[in-house]
């Protein structure tokens, strides 16, 4: 549990530094989706508090998952951009995982809408963010499209592909929450 609590801490510090002050303070603040999936899975390893578990869970599995898959990194591996950016996923992962399988944690159907309201509330709270941060940020990549390859692409062009974001973290969630839904269904 501490080695993943220090990963995250370390990872996010790197992040800052990188990002926020060699390149520019606005584009360093740790204000990304997998961010907040970060900062909530150590909440929740720190105070086992369930509803940051669940946050962590959807948007951690989905968000670090996507972004593993397909990172939006100038360079590939072995450029330390890569490396820290697969690391600093892949802690949010170890971290839920961690939940699951040590403290025997795991989501429930009504926790679905629940991690969906707290995500569309912040929606709204990061488009303010993006706004009044002005060019060139672009938390949760609501201004723009992320570079690279990835789910994006197949998007409508912005500002309307925040409605295909929004429908997109819908499914997903519950695409998550099927392994669960099967299993219970299972044992009734």
């Amino acid at each position: 549990m501490y080695f993943i609590i220090s990963l995250i801490i370390i990872n996010q510090g790197m992040d800052f530094y990188i990002e926020g002050f060699l390149d520019q303070l606005k584009l360093g603040l740790p204000l990304h989706l997998c961010d907040f999936s970060s900062f909530s899975i150590l909440i929740y390893l720190l105070t086992k508090k369930r509803d940051f578990f669940i946050f962590a869970f959807f948007f951690g599995i989905a968000g670090a998952g996507m972004a593993i898959l397909t990172p939006d990194t100038e360079y590939g591996f072995p450029a330390v951009a890569y490396i820290q950016h697969q690391i600093g996923h892949t802690a949010i992962i170890l971290g839920v995982s961690y939940a699951i399988v040590i403290d025997n944690q795991r989501p429930y159907i009504r926790d679905v809408s629940k991690a969906l309201l707290y995500a569309t509330f912040l929606l709204f709270v990061m488009y303010g963010v993006n706004y009044l941060l002005g060019p060139p940020a672009n938390y949760w990549f609501i201004v723009e499209k992320p570079f690279g390859q990835n789910i994006y692409a197949f998007m409508r062009p912005e500002p309307f592909h925040v409605f295909d974001i929004w429908l997109l973290a819908i499914v997903v969630c519950y695409l998550i929450y099927l392994p669960y839904y099967l299993k219970d269904r299972k044992l009734k």
